[in-house]
């Protein structure tokens, strides 16, 4: 397996006299997968210096691949097919599910970990936040396939309670089927009574009860599940009055025919109008998003996020 390597953490770097080193700084979250599928998967924070800590859960040297979407970083042993190790069939799933190039390709062998991209000095970040999400916080999964000649994506009709069994579906229906379809991925299943809430302080919101072409309903509400896709499905065109995104539990519906005025919902409640094309040009726009996901409740009804 061709891997990616030179991250800035397999480096010895000295420091100087009186360099001050942050403990919290160097610390980075992993999402780590045994191979052997009676153990779960985990959450862990390692030094993202100590290549001793990486090479303890994959047992021996070091192997890394690139994720594309979510961008992130797989780690495994470079010798596990040598030493004969037991197939990771979850890692190998990840794998293939967001890098397309290794789809039924190759396999991983023996236990692995991932984390989020390099930042710009070459260090290692925390294991991208959408992933975190889908794999650990997570109830209900469905499989979305986009077609060869189209943008949008195709729900299938079921859900599934494990992100095992949604990622067996979509990588047996993007193996079969890969004449027809471009992409298939695993997306969270939005929760009724969520949808209701965001429905319900909706139509009370004027001026969404004079929405008519199109009606404001519940299936005015398009799941975006990745951060980009958001920032690319708000800032793409003049939205019509009722158009409604959510991100994880954020919800965002334009309260203005083609312009730029959009109602935020976070913890099942308004947390205030605003404009967000200049937060995209600004580049401003994942921070912004980022602030309103960390924010409380009690925030959220102050508007101070």
């Amino acid at each position: 397996m061709q891997g990616a390597r030179g991250l800035a953490w397999i480096r010895t770097l000295p420091l100087g006299k009186g360099h001050v080193v942050h403990k919290r700084a160097l610390m980075v979250q992993a999402i780590v997968v045994p191979a052997d599928l009676s153990e779960p998967i985990r959450l862990e924070q390692l030094d993202k210096h100590d290549a001793g800590a990486f090479r303890r859960i994959v047992g021996g040297r070091l192997e890394a691949v690139q994720l594309t979407d979510p961008a992130a970083g797989v780690y495994f042993n470079d010798e596990g097919k040598l030493q004969e190790l037991p197939i990771n069939h979850r890692l190998t799933m990840l794998l293939w599910m967001h890098n397309k190039l290794f789809r039924g390709e190759d396999v991983i062998m023996g236990s692995g970990l991932i984390v989020g991209p390099p930042d710009p000095e070459g260090d290692d970040q925390d294991a991208p936040a959408e992933l975190v999400e889908l794999l650990f916080n997570t109830a209900a999964y469905r499989v979305q396939a986009r077609k060869v000649d189209g943008r949008s994506w195709h729900t299938t009709l079921d859900t599934v309670s494990l992100w095992t069994d949604g990622y067996r579906l979509a990588l047996k229906l993007g193996l079969e089927w890969r004449s027809v379809f471009a992409d298939v991925r695993v997306v969270p299943e939005l929760p009724a009574e969520l949808l209701d809430t965001w429905y319900e302080i909706g139509i009370a919101t004027p001026p969404l009860h004079d929405a008519v072409d199109p009606a404001f309903t519940k299936d005015s509400f398009m799941g975006c599940f990745r951060l980009a896709e958001l920032e690319q499905r708000v800032g793409e065109c003049w939205w019509v009055l009722g158009t409604a995104f959510y991100y994880r539990d954020a919800c965002f519906i334009c309260m203005e025919e083609g312009g730029d005025d959009w109602l935020v919902i976070r913890h099942g409640v308004a947390a205030g109008r605003t404009a967000l094309w200049p937060r995209i040009k600004a580049g401003e726009f994942g921070k912004f998003v980022a602030q309103l996901l960390a924010a409380t409740k009690e925030q959220c009804l102050q508007m101070e996020y």
